[in-house]
């Protein structure tokens, strides 16, 4: 099969839409199939995504003239869309050429295709309006697209300390709110190992700011830019501190106590869902630094309250939504 995926990312849009799209990609291309990014970014694709991806280039994000010449030349089995400016108009037109999956967080606009695809907490509580055959919807934390790093630590019992002895701060990959050296500074008075991550997006003054905050600080905090084992460090850290983005998924599924604030409008649900779940520990926007510290402080006093967060997390999300996701469009005629 080959599998064209329409997805962009970088440092102004954030990297949420490729970093679970290439979960997918990896997946097919594990089977054996083929997979082609047609992207606005290409660089960007070609650094988030798995090396045997083909990419084309895409001159706009919401004229989808350029994709459908492409199609109509390559002849995919299936096209797979993940970008919120693909309209209704957008998905109608595409999808007359090609059996089509679309990947959206909320119901912005009626959707035309044959499999619908929205792995939040929330996605079941939203009412969808469909233009033409209602699709196969695919809803819900069973269907999250996560690492095939994430489904094989999701699998083992996390590490257990009734004294939290490792925190991470994951602030997404470009932290558009500049969060990360504040986050750095609130573990002051924690004797604890902090491992800060600088996400490939961020600007080198943004690094660097995270490293003087790290140096200035009591606790051993350990910068990384954009580590290879990541996940990892997910599964190893008693709290982690993040924004309510995709990677909040990859914490609940390890099962990782999190401290989480929405920075970006539609991070927003991700946030209040876990919140009235009481699955999180959530810091609103309006809050600040007297919210995170607060948080943090619940953390490390109240194991009985990490414990709970933990099994919780691991119970709602398995990490298999990958493998759900590939049988559905493998299938999608």
């Amino acid at each position: 099969m080959h599998l064209t995926i329409r997805a962009d990312g970088g440092s102004e849009i954030g990297y949420g839409h490729l970093v679970r799209t290439a979960a997918i990609a990896r997946e097919f291309l594990d089977e054996d199939h083929t997979v082609t990014y047609a992207t606005t970014t290409p660089e960007t694709a070609e650094e988030v995504c798995p090396g045997e991806v083909e990419v084309t280039t895409l001159d706009s994000r919401s004229n989808p003239s350029r994709l459908l010449e492409w199609i109509q030349v390559n002849q995919p089995d299936a096209v797979l869309i993940d970008a919120y400016p693909a309209d209704t108009e957008y998905q109608q037109r595409i999808r007359e050429h090609v059996p089509l999956a679309v990947y959206i967080d909320d119901a912005r606009y009626p959707i035309c295709a044959d499999i619908l695809i929205n792995g939040n907490l929330y996605a079941s509580d939203l009412t969808y309006d469909f233009v033409g055959n209602p699709p196969k919807q695919l809803l819900g934390p069973d269907f999250v697209p996560l690492r095939e790093e994430v489904r094989l630590l999701a699998d083992q019992d996390p590490p257990w300390r009734d004294s939290p002895r490792r925190a991470l701060i994951t602030m997404g990959g470009s932290d558009i709110q500049n969060r990360t050296p504040t986050v750095i500074r609130l573990f002051e008075e924690f004797n604890l190992h902090v491992d800060a991550i600088v996400g490939p997006g961020f600007s080198e003054q943004q690094e660097r700011a995270a490293r003087a905050a790290a140096e200035a600080v009591t606790p051993d905090v350990s910068v990384s830019r954009d580590p290879e084992n990541l996940v990892e460090r997910m599964f190893q850290a008693d709290i982690a501190v993040s924004t309510a983005s995709s990677t909040t998924y990859e914490l609940l599924a390890v099962g990782t106590p999190i401290v989480c604030q929405p920075v970006a409008e539609n991070q927003q649900i991700i946030a209040e869902t876990l919140e009235n779940r009481n699955m999180a520990s959530v810091v609103n926007a309006g809050e600040g630094n007297p919210g995170f510290r607060r948080s943090i402080d619940r953390y490390m006093s109240d194991a009985s309250l990490r414990k709970r967060y933990s099994e919780a997390g691991r119970e709602l999300v398995d990490a298999y939504g990958t493998d759900r996701i590939y049988h559905k469009i493998t299938n999608i005629n």
